[in-house]
């Protein structure tokens, strides 16, 4: 299908509005600029709208047909040129008939003494003709090479827009099963010990699930929404922590609806620190805040640094992977992130800041 059956209906009004303008002037310019009281001589004009049709009928001859068929076609350029020349051959062919069955209309003027026809070497309207002809070639391929530029701008923009949120959503199903999975490995633990707790680490884990099923399928969450998921992840996993780690926990987020967050943006990081934060051997701690307004988002979160023994041989690092690539997709320019040790090294820190996004 050809690029121009693909416009939407304004584009193509704006298009043909211009086309219009354009030769309108063209052709009616002899008219609008003659001197105020001059008589119109009709011969002279319909003689003088010739040349202007003739690069009219190349133009749009070029435009519909010979570009996209030929020139812009693979194996088929070579066609364009020759057709174009055999063209001009017949116009200036044509033109020559004319002259010869119509002879130019004589100009009287101070290049024409005594009243007789004065007209240029033959040579000169032939080089006229092919430079106009040239003009409007070159015209109509800018115009059909800048309208291909952009189209395919658009599609490769339509392409990356489908791209990234192809990758925005594989990234979100990473992220359930990862979850899901150090959940219940919580739940699995706490059976051991606490039945009591279980079960109730297991009504939490439903709530859990039921906001991950209906609101991670969304581009942007209620803050308040991902905040009281965060205080049910919490609440489920100070169950199965031991009594030397302080936990701190503080949201000051205004009770606005309208205020949006990408859905589980911050969990991994949640994760993170009571998977690392906690140690069976002295005191460990871990502080988590979020505090919010309109312009600006800030998330803190610190937990004692308790290296792995070398023993433990588990995979880590996926979920702050997901943590930056969701920070790229749905805060591109809007963020930052830092993380890493202490001086001390005795704390491990992940703060982001999400800022309202600029017109």
């Amino acid at each position: 299908m050809d690029l121009q059956q693909r416009k939407n209906p304004r584009e193509l009004c704006i298009e043909i509005i211009v086309h219009v303008l354009t030769w309108s002037y063209i052709f009616l310019s002899p008219l609008l600029f003659k001197r105020r009281g001059e008589s119109i001589e009709w011969d002279h004009y319909l003689h003088g709208c010739m040349l202007p049709l003739t690069v009219c009928i190349a133009f749009y001859l070029n435009y519909f047909l010979l570009v996209p068929r030929y020139l812009l076609a693979k194996g088929k350029e070579k066609w364009f040129y020759i057709i174009n020349v055999l063209l001009f051959i017949v116009y200036q062919s044509s033109v020559e008939l004319q002259s010869f069955i119509f002879p130019p209309i004589p100009v009287k003027g101070p290049h024409s003494p005594m009243g007789k026809p004065h007209l240029p070497p033959k040579i000169y309207f032939i080089v006229r003709g092919l430079l106009l002809y040239i003009f409007a070639i070159g015209v109509s391929v800018a115009l059909k090479l800048s309208m291909r530029w952009r189209r395919s701008e658009q599609a490769r923009a339509e392409a990356e827009l489908g791209r990234s949120q192809a990758e925005l959503k594989n990234l979100k199903n990473q992220i359930n099963p990862h979850f899901l999975l150090n959940t219940l490995n919580n739940i699995y633990a706490l059976t051991a010990f606490n039945q009591e707790k279980a079960q109730q680490a297991i009504h939490e884990l439903s709530r859990l699930l039921r906001y991950m099923l209906y609101e991670n399928q969304t581009d942007r969450v209620s803050l308040c929404k991902e905040v009281d998921f965060l205080k049910s992840y919490i609440a489920l996993m100070r169950l199965r922590i031991y009594n030397n780690v302080d936990v701190q926990v503080n949201f000051d987020v205004p009770d606005d609806e309208n205020l949006q967050v990408a859905p589980l943006i911050f969990i991994s990081l949640v994760e993170n620190a009571f998977k690392h934060g906690v140690s069976t051997s002295g005191k460990c701690f871990i502080h988590i805040s979020l505090t919010a307004t309109r312009e600006h988002l800030r998330f803190s979160c610190e937990n004692s640094n308790t290296p792995k023994n070398e023993s433990d041989k588990a995979p880590g690092g996926i979920g702050l992977k997901q943590v930056a690539s969701r920070l790229e997709y749905a805060y591109p320019g809007r963020y930052t992130w830092k993380s890493g040790v202490s001086q001390d090294g005795q704390t491990y820190y992940s703060i982001i800041d999400l800022y309202d996004k600029k017109d």
